[in-house]
């Protein structure tokens, strides 16, 4: 069922879910901040894709954001296994590529980034909600996104395949994502 926020409601188990896009950069904080107003008692699981900016992580790997977690959830989420990598994030204007992603690592041993979290955390922290950042990598440390992803068109043939390769991957990743965040829900609440 569609709310009037726009989110999808629904029920996973016997636990009542509300699933939400934001978008690339989360640009809709307003409506963000009114549904959770209107949730109760929400804690959100902000949850996508993100680059990975370690060498050993690769396009799959569940990652959780220690820094845009909060504590009290990071301390349930301890001991479980349903992650391959846990470190900090930090948040991009726009997609870069492998040469600004080692210099992020370099700078403060970075685990991974994304155009999102630091924003969600931001407003979770505002209206004291709970919130867990998990997210699966979609690029490795050293891999270009297709720039026909980023609104560069096509300038060589390679372009192409380059673009078909990256998007069966994202396709194939969306339901493993889910399956993990079906996973996660539990251990949260």
């Amino acid at each position: 069922m569609v709310g009037h926020s726009g989110a999808v409601l629904g029920h996973l188990d016997s636990k009542e879910i509300a699933v939400d896009w934001l978008g690339p950069g989360f640009r809709d904080q307003v409506r963000f901040e009114k549904l959770l107003r209107n949730m109760g008692s929400p804690l959100v699981i902000n949850s996508g894709f993100a680059g990975a900016t370690r060498t050993l992580l690769e396009p799959g790997d569940f990652v959780l954001a220690e820094n845009f977690s909060s504590p009290e959830l990071l301390k349930r989420l301890e001991t479980t296994q349903a992650f391959q990598a846990r470190g900090k994030f930090v948040c991009v204007d726009k997609v870069v590529g492998p040469a600004e992603k080692s210099r992020i690592n370099a700078e403060d041993d970075v685990l991974a980034i994304d155009m999102e979290s630091e924003r969600i955390a931001a407003v979770c922290r505002k209206l004291s909600v709970p919130l867990v950042t998990a997210r699966m990598i979609s690029d490795r440390a050293d891999e270009e996104i297709p720039g026909v992803f980023l609104g560069k068109g096509v300038r060589r043939i390679k372009d192409i395949s380059a673009a078909v390769t990256f998007a069966s991957r994202m396709i194939a990743l969306r339901p493993k994502l889910a399956d993990h965040l079906v996973d996660l829900i539990p251990l949260l609440t």
